[in-house]
């Protein structure tokens, strides 16, 4: 993050730069940014199991919005988070059993990574407003979410975005996660 760091009298200050957040959909002429945002976020991760790796066939279907609308956070023109909401049904099946909703129509928020140094600053609650906005838009009757649940960054944003715990299980082929869910 930029900044400016001022001495006086033995106190340091430091100001930092204002960001102007722009939400909007991801354009495929942004693909580029996209992957290197996924690359970075999931290269620094503290612990790599915090975040399911995306299969390459995910990779291809980023700007499929029958499978998954995509929205981003720009910081001018830098793509500095983003997030998906996973509409498709058959992808979400085992998901929607393991909770008991399979008759069900359930969305899920996911792929949400944001720049470390953008971090904390409410990001990822906006985009997941605009999902669920989408989400009522579109029918669904539930949001449902997962995260590690040693992840605290992670299942605090769930929480302040109005998901409540359910349960925490093994998922999508052997991952530990916390799963959570909203009713719209």
């Amino acid at each position: 993050m930029e900044g400016i760091i001022v001495i006086l009298n033995q106190k340091i200050l430091m100001f930092r730069r204002r960001f102007v957040i722009e939400y909007k959909k991801i354009d495929k002429k942004d693909e580029k940014q996209v992957r290197d945002l996924i690359d970075v976020v999931l290269g620094g991760l503290e612990r790599k199991e915090f975040f399911i790796p995306y299969e390459e066939w995910e990779l291809n279907s980023l700007f499929d919005e029958n499978y998954a609308p995509l929205h981003g956070a720009y910081d001018g023109d830098k793509l500095v988070a983003m997030a998906q909401l996973y509409v498709d049904q058959d992808m979400l099946k085992e998901f929607k059993e393991e909770i008991g909703i399979s008759d069900k129509k359930v969305c899920e928020l996911g792929g949400n990574l944001v720049l470390k140094e953008y971090r904390g600053m409410g990001i990822m609650t906006e985009l997941h407003r605009i999902h669920y906005e989408l989400a009522k838009k579109l029918g669904f009757d539930y949001v449902i979410s997962m995260a590690h649940p040693d992840n605290p960054g992670s299942l605090r944003a769930l929480e302040k975005a109005g998901l409540e715990y359910l349960k925490t299980s093994t998922v999508a082929n052997g991952h530990l996660r916390a799963i959570y869910m909203k009713k719209l």
